[in-house]
């Protein structure tokens, strides 16, 4: 059976993509090939990332931060998995060789809004959520499909209704 292959995006590549591609290749690999990559990536992997995921278990040593343009145009996916707003605004609208994109919207564990002293804590809670999703995505794909399905069912019914107030 081939495997599906799975991009997760965020704007450095260097906490919730890695994060969610230890994940998913943990619960997953078996039915994906899993990638991760930044829209401006870092220098490398968070240490709080690295330590997040060693708490449970997840080795990360063979993953670092990588660019957008490590993939764009030379490799296919089936899915394209965004896990950040920066990089959902950011994220070119046609991505060549992706299939189904998908927003799965996480908190940065890095942003400044975070004291220091509570930063691997947010780095924990982040991991936790992203392993939610993740879980869910496999227990039922086709839900996860049919939502992206009626939201973009919804986003073309606003732009017509648009279009037709400004006639």
């Amino acid at each position: 059976m081939k495997k599906s292959k799975v991009l997760f995006l965020c704007t450095q590549n260097s906490a919730r993509s890695q994060i969610a591609e230890a994940l998913l290749r943990e619960y997953g690999g078996d039915r994906y090939e899993v990638y991760s990559a930044g829209i401006s990536p870092s220098d490398g992997i968070h240490p709080y990332a690295i330590e997040a995921m060693q708490e449970v278990g997840i080795d990360t040593s063979e993953q670092y931060a990588k660019g957008l343009s490590t993939y764009m145009g030379k490799m296919g996916f089936n899915y394209l998995v965004i896990v950040c707003a920066r990089a959902e605004a950011e994220c070119p609208k046609t991505f060549p060789g992706v299939g189904t994109t998908f927003s799965w919207i996480f908190d940065d564990p890095r942003s400044e809004d975070v004291l220091e002293e509570a930063r691997l804590e947010k780095f924990r809670e982040v991991r936790d959520q992203i392993e939610l999703k993740i879980k869910e995505f496999l227990e039922h794909p086709e839900e996860e499909l049919e939502r992206l399905k009626e939201e973009r069912e919804r986003e073309h019914r606003e732009r017509l209704q648009r279009l037709r107030s400004e006639s």
